[in-house]
């Protein structure tokens, strides 16, 4: 359509609509705004935690104590339940407040006409037919067809993951154009990085391009595995317990026992059986992970994806803004010599170097060079948020801040007036201007394409000023472009003259007779810690996977300077001329991948996955969020990531750092070694509880241990050091073993036999012990006391020996957990109470202690420690 014939269609006006009409259209169609795809109510997450079946195992107890008549055994484990409910709903909630602040998709206001007069309202008020003005810096609020336009570029990434501007015109075109290429539009989400224009809104919300794909978003998120494999848990130990409560009833009832006491036996069992702590540990040490990897910069959305993230074997991430600062850079200046430029982002820090040597920006070459790049230029840089910033085109932006480096900007730009701009576009390929410059007169300053460039110059800059250019030096200037191009440099060419202010002021004129100055070649470089980064992942096993929608030369380039890949690389168009089949035959061989589509990072997902690998990939625009779904591990970047890409996310980077993605999985790896250390550590007590309680009925003897007795030590004394085993720091192999393999159950095979090793030392100690004092003292409650004290204080020893499950205890420091010693002594001081405290051996049936007993106590949990060192070494050999 034309222009015209779209204002029409929306009962608009070039001076836009009124504010009734706004009115009427806003309460028809809604605001203008994105809704969250998967936020989730507060009640909703809260009652969401009752359905663990872990704590439907708790919650059974309770209701066996009631019936039993043990309402303080009940309370207790009632109080446990909500406890960890509410434990998890705060984190996950924070998780969810974290997202609000990150969702800034949205412009929050516009500029409008309406009634004719130019306002700012919110974003969120725009309607159909409003006619918007937008200029260089302003994020698009809602989708609109150009009206008018000057030297508009807009940076689309969001939604085509291609990071240069893109040109803007305000003329017809045909129907059924693909998104990128439909240039008479504006899309919500999308920032002007030059020029402005006036736009009518087309559509608005859900309705918009960035609506469109954020409503194919919507779906369900598959069961974490962790969270399935702590389900198969609860119900492999729900059932054992219910298996050996019934024979126990059984035994005791065929004894002729009374059935409450057969049935008090039963819960006591029914207690020992369940690892009351283990829901709250798990939430605890993911929790306090997740804090650490936010402080890091990475926000965990879904807690136990952090099982999924430490599994990881392949890094799929795009280049711009992750592998590399975002931020184009000025490296190279080829005058009559080779220059050097040091420093990279927006950071006007840096050095001129040739041959080694430091130049004064002041010789005449390289001033001459960096002052055209000021005046024919319309970015700036100014300071933000405790560091630089570039307003305008990216390219133009290295220039600036490289004449900032020369301390040469202000000074020429404060020194000199625009009197002339013919600007660039796509048929110019050059941009000129005219200046009027303090003590030099009037000067013409062009930069643009080498080839467009030289053909307006006539004379070149030499070591001794200028000379006639040659053809041979025209080819040898074409030749060093070329050479910086296959450097992945964005190249150049700048040229310049003096002029009168009597000459002629046509295109032609001004464009005619100018002095080469040279060339330069800029890229966006890789951050400073990503090559440490890659190192470390690699040590580790896992692969990184570059997916850039760049030229073939940058990427490959990067992936060289990286050390991802081994300089292959394959492009889109052969994707495309590659079947599934094909993909997975060639997947594990190239690591790198340019000029790729929304549709081909889902094919390099898949084929990763098919090969068996865990994939995280990570995105910024809308064109992602397919990727990222479809990955084990989607990760969102939290400065250019759109609402919708975070949506689909598990986690997202709040500085869009590669490096920050490899800590995080260093973070999750921590993570999930002290869930199996809290795992084993509080399955290992409960066995010992089953099995101690079992052997004694079944050989006749009294209960070892009264229900009372075995809560306060699975929810009181066991409970302090788990809190530390949660909070255990990492050792330092912990980034040199290979991924763990994600379908082992939980716990595997190889930790359920040092599980069963420790619990059996435990048992050995614990009724020994007990048949020992029974004999010796037939006093049932001091027998009962020093099994009681006995599994206390080993359970102490277990603790502390299970601070890593590979290295002897013995060879730790042993005040690299601070916490785990507070909740040693917490659990000590805990099981003091009980035995000395009056009022407390009332309620739990307890004696005091001899230093005998005390003596046998201490000798006998040596025991557990050394099954520990033992059962470590069979462990390793088993892994």
């Amino acid at each position: 359509m034309t222009t015209d014939e779209v204002i029409s269609k929306l009962d608009s006006d070039q001076k836009g609509i009124s504010s009734n009409q706004a009115r009427e259209r806003l309460s028809q169609h809604g605001p203008n705004q994105i809704e969250s795809t998967t936020k989730p109510s507060p009640l909703k997450i809260f009652i969401g935690k009752f359905k663990d079946y872990m704590v439907l195992v708790l919650i059974f107890a309770a209701i066996i104590s009631f019936i039993a008549g043990e309402t303080t055994n009940a309370y207790v484990i009632l109080g446990i339940v909500v406890l960890v409910a509410i434990i998890g709903f705060v984190q996950e909630f924070k998780a969810e407040k974290a997202m609000e602040a990150l969702r800034e998709m949205v412009a929050p206001e516009a500029d409008v006409i309406r009634d004719g007069q130019m306002s700012t309202i919110p974003a969120a008020e725009l309607v159909l037919g409003d006619v918007v003005f937008l200029e260089a810096g302003d994020k698009v609020p809602a989708d609109g067809r150009i009206l008018e336009v000057t030297s508009l570029q807009v940076i689309e990434s969001s939604l085509t993951g291609e990071s240069m501007p893109v040109e803007k015109l305000a003329l017809p075109l045909p129907e059924d154009m693909a998104l990128a290429d439909r240039k008479n539009m504006v899309f919500m989400g999308t920032i002007i990085s030059q020029g402005n224009c006036r736009a009518i809104v087309t559509a608005t919300g859900l309705g918009t391009e960035l609506g469109r794909i954020s409503g194919l978003m919507k779906q369900e998120q598959a069961e974490p595995p962790l969270k399935i494999k702590l389900q198969q848990l609860a119900k492999r130990q729900a059932f054992l317990v219910m298996v050996i409560s019934a024979i126990v009833f059984i035994l005791m009832f065929s004894r002729g026992l009374p059935v409450i006491d057969a049935l008090i036996a039963s819960i006591a069992l029914a207690v020992a059986g369940i690892p009351e702590a283990l829901p709250f540990i798990v939430t605890l040490a993911l929790a306090f992970g997740t804090q650490a990897m936010a402080k890091k910069n990475a926000i965990i959305r879904r807690l136990p994806e952090v099982e999924t993230l430490g599994s990881t074997t392949v890094i799929c991430t795009d280049k711009t803004g992750t592998l590399t600062t975002g931020e184009m850079t000025l490296r190279e200046i080829r005058t009559y010599r080779k220059i050097e430029v040091t420093g990279a982002g927006y950071d006007p820090s840096g050095q001129f170097i040739s041959n080694g040597a430091k130049l004064d920006p002041t010789e005449e070459d390289l001033a001459r060079i960096l002052k055209i790049g000021v005046h024919a230029n319309n970015s700036a840089i100014e300071r933000a948020n405790g560091g630089w910033r570039v307003v305008g085109d990216p390219t133009e932006g290295a220039l600036i801040v490289a004449a900032k480096k020369a301390g040469i900007l202000d000074k020429t730009r404060d020194g000199s007036n625009r009197f002339i701009e013919y600007p660039f576009d796509s048929e110019r390929m050059r941009m000129t201007t005219v200046d009027e410059v303090h003590r030099e007169g009037y000067i013409v300053s062009m930069k643009g394409a080498p080839e467009v460039v030289l053909s307006h110059c006539t004379e070149t800059t030499s070591p001794n000023g200028t000379k006639t250019l040659t053809e041979e030096d025209r080819r040898s200037i074409l030749a060093e472009a070329d050479e910086m191009a296959e450097n992945a440099l964005r190249v150049l060419a700048l040229a310049w003259k003096p002029i009168s202010n009597n000459d002629p002021v046509e295109v032609d004129c001004i464009e005619s007779g100018l002095i080469f100055a040279g060339l330069t070649g800029m890229m966006d470089p890789p951050r400073k810690e990503v090559p440490e980064a890659i190192r470390i992942s690699k040590m580790a096993g896992i692969r990184t996977v570059m997916i850039t929608g760049d030229h073939r030369l940058t990427a490959r380039a990067i992936g060289r300077e990286l050390g991802i890949g081994n300089g292959e690389v394959i492009e889109g168009v052969q994707l495309d001329r590659m079947s599934s089949e094909d993909l997975r035959e060639h997947i594990d061989d190239v690591s790198v991948f340019a000029r790729v589509t929304a549709e081909h990072k889902v094919r390099i997902v898949e084929a990763l996955k098919a090969r068996g690998h865990i994939v995280a990939m990570t995105g910024d625009g809308v064109n992602d969020a397919p990727a990222l779904t479809a990955a084990d591990i989607g990760v969102a970047m939290g400065r250019t990531g759109t609402e919708v890409t975070k949506e689909a996310s598990d986690m997202v980077i709040a500085d869009d750092n590669f490096a920050t993605i490899v800590s995080a999985i260093e973070e999750g790896r921590r993570i999930f070694d002290n869930i199996r250390k809290g795992t084993s550590y509080l399955l290992s007590v409960s066995f010992a509880e089953l099995a101690t309680i079992f052997f004694a009925v079944a050989l006749g003897f009294p209960l070892p241990l009264l229900a009372a007795q075995i809560l306060w030590i699975n929810v009181v004394a066991e409970e302090f050091p788990a809190i530390g085993l949660a909070l255990e720091p990492s050792h330092s192999d912990i980034m040199k073993r290979k991924p763990r393999d994600p379908k082992e159950s939980m716990p595997s095979r190889a930790l359920m036999i040092y599980t069963l090793g420790i619990a059996a030392a435990i048992v050995a100690g614990t009724l020994g012990m007990y048949i020992i004092t029974l004999q010796s003292n037939p006093d049932l409650s001091y027998a009962r006391t020093v099994a009681f004290v006995g599994l206390g204080f080993f359970t102490v020893y277990n603790a502390y020996s299970s601070r890593s499950l590979q290295e002897s205890v013995f060879r730790m420091n042993p005040l690299g957990n601070k916490t785990l010693l507070m909740g040693i002594a917490a659990s000590i001081l805990a099981i003091l109470a009980v035995v000395y405290i009056p009022f407390m051996q009332f309620i739990f049936e307890t004696r005091p202690l001899t230093s005998e007993s005390w003596i046998l106590i201490l000798i006998t949990g040596l025991v557990v420690v050394l099954a520990a060192e033992v059962m470590k070494k069979i462990l390793s050999g088993l892994s």
